[in-house]
């Protein structure tokens, strides 16, 4: 019972571990993110007061 337990929180980690992976491969491709885009292009719905 104790192995099970075991392989099944490494399997957990390494699930856990894959899915941050992606998720930071996906979010580095991303052209369209805002903190990329210079303020005149944004529509004035997500432009920031004052700046």
């Amino acid at each position: 019972m104790t192995g099970a337990v075991t392989v099944s929180a490494v399997v957990g980690m390494l699930s856990l571990f894959a899915g941050v992976a992606l998720g930071w491969y996906l979010r580095s491709g991303d052209d369209g993110c805002i903190e990329c885009v210079p303020p005149e292009q944004l529509p004035t719905s997500l432009q920031r007061p004052g700046v």
